[in-house]
């Protein structure tokens, strides 16, 4: 199973004729997924079985749209697995929430290619800064990249209205899981005074698709489907969720004395009551006594 991932930012007029055509099209080709579209632009994440069907769908897509380009990343799930179990195609306020709208009045913002990306994260006078949430950095990041401890993107305005960490006279350099939210991030950063603000073209998939060299990288990417997370290779990952709190967790966490199965994680472990290890037991309990009876 293929997956193409791909966002970009433009101006549509008419939206619900774009969401019928690309409704239309995705099901008449059997592609699963989800495509948000906004007057700001397009954000999707279509599988499909066949790459050259799925290539084909994201090239009608983009004529349709009259967009100049639209930058794919393809990554991979298992034979055995859906990454998503239906299409949803959706008209939303923004294509990726943020509480702003992306602004078309600023200039093009400066981004490095996945190969000048490692020189520059390296560079020491180089402060790396991941956009995406707390559970998302935990399971995989880049090198010495710092997280603002967000559990949503529009925490992200709030951290730059607070923080104190990073003087805005350094270079920054911004990633995210494909790119998305780094322009958002950057155009946040710029009108808050930040002078030099890189963001990683394509984000994390388009550098692991890019570049065979995962030295700088460590860990797995999250990625909002079924698969939880994808490795190095962009094949499916072994990351999973947390039954009790939903947050991923890396297969090294569960020899931790956090984790019990279905009741904790070093998440959740810390806010777990009487009450809910009592509940979270019962539902571990009801699990395995339908696994049982379906065996």
């Amino acid at each position: 199973m293929y997956i193409a991932s791909f966002y970009h930012f433009k101006k549509i007029e008419e939206l619900e004729p774009a969401r019928e055509f690309v409704e239309h099209l995705c099901s008449e080709s059997g592609a699963l997924g989800t495509v948000i579209l906004a007057s700001e632009g397009i954000n999707a994440a279509l599988a499909h079985p066949n790459a050259r069907v799925l290539e084909s769908l994201v090239d009608r897509i983009q004529n349709f749209l009259t967009f100049s380009e639209l930058k794919t990343t393809t990554s991979h799930a298992g034979t055995d697995s859906l990454p998503f179990d239906k299409l949803q195609v959706r008209v939303r306020r923004e294509i990726v929430t943020y509480g702003l709208p992306f602004d078309f009045t600023l200039p093009a913002l400066p981004k490095a290619n996945p190969m000048e990306w490692k020189d520059l994260i390296l560079d020491d006078d180089t402060v790396v800064l991941d956009v995406r949430n707390r559970y998302e950095h935990r399971i995989g990041r880049f090198r010495n990249s710092i997280q603002p401890n967000t559990n949503n993107f529009r925490e992200f305005k709030d951290y730059l209205n607070q923080q104190t960490e990073i003087d805005k006279d350094q270079n920054v350099a911004i990633y995210c899981t494909g790119g998305i939210r780094c322009e958002k991030a950057a155009q946040s950063m710029f009108k808050h005074g930040f002078k030099s603000v890189i963001q990683l073209d394509r984000g994390i998939l388009g550098y692991l698709q890019e570049t065979k060299d995962s030295s700088v990288w460590e860990g797995e990417c999250f990625v909002f489907d079924q698969r939880v997370a994808v490795d190095e290779t962009l094949a499916e990952g072994t990351a999973e969720f947390c039954l009790a709190c939903g947050d991923p967790i890396a297969p090294e966490e569960k020899s931790s004395p956090l984790f019990e199965y279905g009741i904790s994680c070093s998440t959740c472990r810390e806010a777990l009551t009487p009450a809910d290890r009592a509940r979270r037991a019962e539902r571990v309990r009801q699990l395995n006594l339908g696994q049982q009876r379906a065996a």
